[in-house]
């Protein structure tokens, strides 16, 4: 009995904490519209990665093991999207770190 309300309690705390975030992003950008676009900017960039990460990613290995743990072919896509998405963002993060150490040694 327990165990089932600290899971609801669980959930409503997080959709509570979910709640909270978007109110305040909103009202964020509601009182500095013009940091909407540069957040706008970052969330449009996110998205064009995340779509080249699922046209790159096939989904065409979910057979074998897979077939005996019931992993459909949409559900290794979207695990090959998420893996996709994760190896640009590490390369991403690298290169941007090692352009910033470059400018800062060449100044």
């Amino acid at each position: 009995m327990l165990i089932n309300f600290g899971i609801y309690l669980t959930y409503a705390m997080i959709g509570a904490g979910i709640l909270a975030i978007l109110i305040f992003s909103v009202a964020r950008i509601v009182a500095q519209p013009q940091t909407a676009k540069s957040v706008l900017g970052g969330i449009v960039a996110l998205l064009v990665l995340f779509g080249l990460s699922y046209m790159f990613s096939t989904g065409d290995d979910a057979n074998g093991i897979f077939t005996k743990l019931e992993v459909s072919e949409g559900t290794s896509h979207m695990v090959g999207t998420g893996l996709i998405t994760f190896y640009l963002l590490v390369a991403l993060a690298i290169l941007s770190i090692l352009y910033v150490e470059l400018t800062r040694l060449f100044k």
